[in-house]
């Protein structure tokens, strides 16, 4: 048993034909707004680097400042001052975003 499908119209091949777009060419970049904008984009990485490296040096002062108030009393307690351990949290979070968005 066979199934055959009879349809009324003759199958014709589909005559649509794909026309191309019309290619446009590019115009050429004018050199000055160029170099304007990679003298912008060079400006927005130096401030990047800048806060790269002032969150990092920052962030070990602090750690350096944290263990110089941190100081062990008779009974062997450490006793932590976490004021500088936050900034150096912070700082670090600075450098992380600047490493971030570079």
């Amino acid at each position: 048993m066979s199934l055959v499908l009879v349809s009324p119209e003759p199958s014709a091949p589909d005559q649509t034909t794909a026309t191309a777009p019309t290619e446009t060419p590019m115009a050429r970049p004018d050199p000055a707004a160029l170099a304007e904008k990679n003298r912008q984009e060079e400006q927005v990485l130096k401030k990047r680097f800048i806060g790269m490296v002032l969150g990092l040096v920052f962030a070990h002062v602090y750690v350096a400042l944290a263990l110089a108030y941190s100081y062990m009393d008779n009974l062997n307690h450490l006793h932590t001052c976490w004021l500088p351990l936050f900034g150096a949290f912070i700082c670090g979070m600075i450098f992380v975003f600047h490493v971030s968005i570079s």
